[in-house]
Formats: structure tokens, sequence, C-alpha cells
């Protein structure tokens, strides 16, 4: 199994929360930023991965997860 990934912004209140979670659950992870003030989030490529163009994303082996509650949960 392969670290999972987070796509976030730093200043993101909804990012923060899923790295809290990750921190306490003691999951390790890779992080990718993005600038969302240039929506970067905006990117094809971000969009492949989560059509509604926000961070919080997380990738754990292929399966995409978006929006910070249902990722914690």
């Amino acid at each position: 199994m392969s670290k999972p990934v987070l796509y976030d912004y730093w200043r993101s209140s909804a990012s923060y929360r899923v790295r809290i979670a990750l921190k306490m659950l003691g999951i390790e992870y890779e992080t990718v930023p993005f600038d969302l003030l240039a929506k970067e989030q905006k990117s094809a490529e971000h969009l492949a991965r989560n059509p509604q163009g926000l961070v919080p994303a997380l990738e754990i082996d292929g399966l995409r997860l978006t929006q910070s509650l249902a990722i914690i949960e």
C-alpha cells in the first residue's frame, strides 16, 4: 500500500481538518499543495481528480475521496 496523497491548500480550514485527522490517526501521507489564489484547483488535472474543483482531496491506492468530513469519516 502506497502513502495516501492529500491535495490541499495550506490556508484551507477543510484541508486543515483532514491534516489533523491524519496526524491523530498516525497515518503518514504525502501532500500536493495547490494555490487557490492562482486557481490551480481548477486545472484539468485536478478536475479529473475532483470534478467540483475543490480541496481537499485524498487519494489512497487509486481511491479518490473528496470533502473533508467524508474523508475523515
